[in-house]
């Protein structure tokens, strides 16, 4: 079906209807702190080390360059969903520096290579300020175009890069695929009877960690069962989405049980109009993990030059069967905004 395009003054929506049905197991292990001794699986690409420094901590990952690059590039600030790390996007980081982009994919505070305490601990409102100092760091180098930073991300990721561009002005553009953009649509992914104890679990553990407790961990993806830990995603799709994880020793199927506190308390849809630069924004038209009429309303709301792209499907479902299609698809997006 050919795209259904529609021009509204500086927006361009183009939902685009593409004809295939979509269709994201996890393993159980305990956070700790990846020593670098376990660093990642060798990649023959050329890269450089990032150390990236936030106050007292380090966040750790690789900036990938064209190799014809002759002088500064634009960098793509990339990340995936919830828990995820920075060597899970070091096999695609071709397709970033094929069409003449620099990417940075590193781990955020707490997971993989990168500092931070408690382990496994999500909270998109400290990633984002923390993007802001990667952003930071990457214009200071010689082989940056500093005017030419782009965050990219999808699921959790997309929500991010979307919140980290509301609150400064310095990315040339964003990249979000499937956002959740609504914390308190999130909840929506646990059973609603059973939200009353979640919330009264999140509390038990504020208080157990005051007293010096570990923190509570839950597996992100999984098979819920009477006797087994509590998940957070079962559905098939994104079950087979993380088969692609499997031999990545710095991910970890799991996170505290205090990430889901912070997930909840994130609206970025009341920052859209704060965002400046041109966004691509990517969906799932039967999405249900990161609501598609959530992301759909933040779209209306973002007044900047602005593109969206439909798939049919779910949520982890676009991204199993079209992924390596979507980063082409948003990489060529950014090579042409960011001339």
């Amino acid at each position: 079906m050919k795209p259904i395009i529609k021009f509204h003054c500086t927006d361009v929506v183009v939902a685009m209807r593409l004809e295939q049905r979509l269709d994201g197991p996890g393993e159980d292990a305990r956070p700790r702190r990846i020593e670098h001794r376990e660093r990642v699986r060798e990649d023959t690409r050329m890269h450089h080390s990032l150390d990236i420094p936030v106050g007292e901590i380090t966040l750790r990952g690789r900036l990938y360059l064209p190799e014809d690059a002759t002088g500064p590039v634009p960098v793509v600030i990339a990340h995936e969903g919830i828990g995820s790390v920075a060597e899970i996007g070091f096999p695609y980081a071709h397709l970033f520096t094929d069409a003449g982009l620099g990417v940075a994919f590193y781990d955020h505070r707490g997971l993989g290579h990168s500092d931070g305490e408690p382990r496994q601990q999500i909270d998109p409102w400290q990633f984002a300020r923390d993007m802001r100092h990667v952003i930071t760091h990457l214009s200071l180098r010689d082989d940056v175009d500093p005017a030419r930073i782009a965050v990219w991300g999808f699921s959790l990721g997309g929500m991010v890069g979307m919140f980290a561009a509301a609150t400064d002005t310095r990315p040339a553009a964003v990249v979000s695929v499937v956002p959740p953009v609504s914390g308190w649509s999130a909840r929506k992914l646990f059973p609603p009877a059973e939200l009353a104890a979640l919330d009264a679990a999140i509390v038990a553990d504020r208080l157990g960690q005051s007293r010096g407790e570990p923190p509570v961990v839950l597996q992100t993806s999984g098979h819920r069962t009477p006797d087994g830990p509590p998940v957070m995603f079962t559905d098939p799709e994104g079950l087979e989405f993380i088969k692609r994880f499997d031999g990545v020793r710095s991910w970890r199927n799991e996170l505290t049980l205090s990430s889901l506190d912070h997930v909840f308390e994130m609206e970025v849809t009341a920052y859209a109009e704060r965002i400046t630069a041109p966004v691509l924004m990517v969906l799932a038209d039967g999405d249900t993990v990161a609501p598609v009429e959530d992301a759909r309303e933040m779209f209306k709301r973002i007044t900047a030059p602005k593109e969206l792209v439909e798939y049919p499907g779910q949520h982890y479902g676009i991204l199993v069967d079209h992924f390596e299609e979507i980063v082409s698809r948003t990489t060529s997006w950014l090579a042409k905004t960011l001339v």
